[in-house]
C-alpha cells in the first residue's frame, strides 16, 4: 500500500488566492445500501444529523438510508467499544478518535480508507492535515476520515476583564490564570474558571491530562511505574481540583464539555480552558447572542511546558466488518469534505456549527477568516504545534497529548477521574484520591504486562 499524500508532503496552507474548494465532489446515486451510524452529541454532528434528517444527503446519494445514533460522549463511546470489540457489527460507521483508531486497527477492527480517498481527487485528501490523519494511521494505512480537529486554548469574557481592569495574555501561565479567577469570581454568578468535572477519560481526562503535562507531570515513567504521585503531577491534580472547588460553578462533577460550553454562552464564566473546536460557536451571534461580541482567546496555558499537547480529532471510521461498505465510504466522504462544510455555513448562515481544524484550506477560505479572524491564527498554531508523540517534559514510554494511548486506558481514565471527581465533591481529600489513583495506575500497568 503506498504512503497517503495527506500523512506526508502537505505543508501550511494554500497559496494566497487558491480556491478552498478543489473541485465538487461527484456522487455516485446508483449506490446502494442501508447503514448505521454511531455519533457522539457534539454541536457539529447535531448538526450534521439535522441536515441527513433534512434529506440533504440523500440528495446526492438517494439510495442509501442512513440511520443515526447520537448519544452524549461518555454513553457513545462506551456503546461503540462494546459493539466494535464484541464484533457485533451494531455500526457499519461511527464517530472515534485518534487514542483509538490505531488500536483498533491493529485489532483488525477498521476499515483501510485512505487509498479510496486518497484517489479521489474531488475529496482533495491532501487539504488535510498532517497532524490529523498522523493519528489515524496504522502501517501507513489510513482507517479514519477527520470530521472536525482540535487542539486546546483559553477562552474568557472580555468585558469581565476590562472592569476588572485585567489583561488576558496570548500566551498565560496557569498560575496567572488562578490569580484572574480568584479575581473574576463572582458566587452565585460568574464563575472565575470553569473546566470539565464529569468523570471519563475523554471528559475530565481530557483537560487534567494537558495541565499535567504543562506541570512537568507524566502518568508513567519510562519504566511504566505509575507517577501520578510525584511532584509535578500530583500539583497539576491538586492545582485542577482546588481550583474548581474554590472558583468553578456548582455542581461540576456532571459537567463534560457540551454542559460547561453551555455554562459559557449563558454567561456563567469568566474564563474556559477546552477544545478550540468551541471557538466558532462561541463567538456565534445565532448561538451565543449574548456574549458572542465578548469572548477573547489565549493559548493553552503553560507552566514548566509551554504547551500542554491537546491534539484532538472527531473522525468517522468504518466497520471492517460492515457489509454496506461502498454506501459506507460514500456517507464519510460526504461528511468530511470541504462541500459538506460549506453546506453547514449555509444551512445556518455562519459558521458556529460548521466543522473545522482538519482541512488548510478553511484557514485560507476569506469568509471563514472574516468572523474567525479573532482566533484562526491561535487555532492554526496550537494545532500544529502540539506534539502529542512527545507530549510531556520527561520521556514517557507512550504517546497521547490528553490520554495514554494503551487499550486499558480507557477504564484506567474512567476509575481514576471517578477518584477525582470525588474529591471534587469532598467525599475524599485530594491526597487520598491521588493515591488511589496511582494505585490503579500501578495495578494497571502491572496487568497489562508493562511492568518488568
Amino acid at each position: 500500500m503506498p504512503l497517503l499524500t495527506a500523512a506526508g508532503g502537505h505543508q501550511g496552507v494554500l497559496a494566497q488566492g487558491a480556491s478552498p474548494v478543489a473541485s465538487p465532489v461527484q456522487a455516485d446515486p446508483s449506490i446502494t445500501g442501508s447503514i448505521d451510524v454511531g455519533m457522539v452529541g457534539n454541536p457539529q454532528m447535531v448538526a450534521l444529523q439535522e441536515l441527513v434528517e433534512a434529506g440533504e444527503f440523500n440528495k446526492l446519494y438517494p439510495n442509501i438510508q442512513v440511520n443515526l445514533t447520537v448519544l452524549p460522549e461518555n454513553e457513545i463511546r462506551q456503546t461503540i467499544t462494546q459493539d466494535v470489540s464484541a464484533q457485533a457489527g451494531q455500526f457499519d460507521v461511527f464517530t472515534i478518535g485518534p487514542f483509538e483508531v490505531p488500536l483498533w486497527a491493529e485489532q483488525g477492527w477498521l476499515e483501510e480508507v485512505g487509498e479510496e480517498a486518497a484517489a479521489d481527487p474531488a475529496y482533495a485528501l491532501d487539504d488535510v492535515f498532517p497532524s490529523m490523519t498522523e493519528g489515524l494511521t496504522y502501517e501507513e494505512g489510513l482507517y479514519a476520515l477527520p470530521f472536525y480537529g482540535e487542539s486546546a486554548m483559553m477562552f474568557y469574557r472580555t468585558d469581565l476583564f476590562e472592569a476588572a481592569n485585567l489583561t488576558m495574555p496570548e500566551r498565560p501561565t496557569w498560575t496567572q490564570v488562578a490569580e484572574y479567577a480568584a479575581a473574576l469570581h463572582q458566587e452565585g454568578q460568574v464563575n472565575g474558571l470553569c473546566l470539565r468535572g464529569l468523570p471519563g477519560w475523554g471528559e475530565m481526562g481530557a483537560p487534567l491530562t494537558t495541565i499535567i503535562n504543562a506541570f512537568g507531570g507524566r502518568w508513567y515513567d519510562e519504566d511504566w511505574n505509575a507517577t501520578l504521585t510525584e511532584e509535578d503531577t500530583a500539583a497539576a491534580i491538586r492545582f485542577y481540583i482546588d481550583t474548581l472547588r474554590a472558583y468553578g460553578p456548582e455542581g461540576v462533577e456532571q459537567n463534560g464539555f457540551t454542559e460547561t460550553e453551555t455554562l459559557f454562552v449563558q454567561g456563567q464564566c469568566a474564563m474556559w480552558y477546552d477544545a478550540t473546536s468551541a471557538a466558532e460557536l462561541l463567538t456565534s451571534p445565532t448561538e451565543n447572542p449574548d456574549y458572542g461580541d465578548q469572548v477573547g482567546f489565549a493559548y493553552g496555558p503553560s507552566q514548566k511546558l509551554d504547551r500542554g499537547n491537546w491534539l484532538w480529532s472527531w473522525n468517522f471510521a468504518m466497520a471492517a466488518n460492515s457489509d454496506a461498505k461502498d454506501a459506507s465510504l460514500a456517507f464519510m466522504k460526504w461528511a468530511t469534505s470541504n462541500e459538506y462544510q460549506q453546506l453547514v455555513v449555509e444551512a445556518e448562515d455562519g459558521w458556529g456549527r460548521a466543522p473545522t481544524g482538519t482541512r488548510a484550506s478553511t484557514y485560507e477560505n476569506p469568509a471563514y477568516l472574516e468572523v474567525a479572524g479573532d482566533f484562526s491564527e491561535i487555532v492554526l498554531n496550537s494545532i500544529q504545534e502540539a506534539t502529542p508523540n512527545e507530549p510531556t517534559e520527561d520521556p514517557v514510554p507512550y504517546t497521547g497529548g490528553q490520554f495514554v494511548r494503551i487499550p486499558e486506558f480507557t477504564a484506567l481514565g474512567n476509575d481514576v477521574t471517578q477518584a477525582f471527581a470525588s474529591a471534587l465533591v469532598g467525599d475524599t481529600s485530594v491526597d487520598e484520591a491521588i493515591q488511589a489513583a496511582n494505585d490503579l495506575a500501578n495495578q494497571t500497568a502491572l496487568d497489562g504486562g508493562y511492568q518488568d
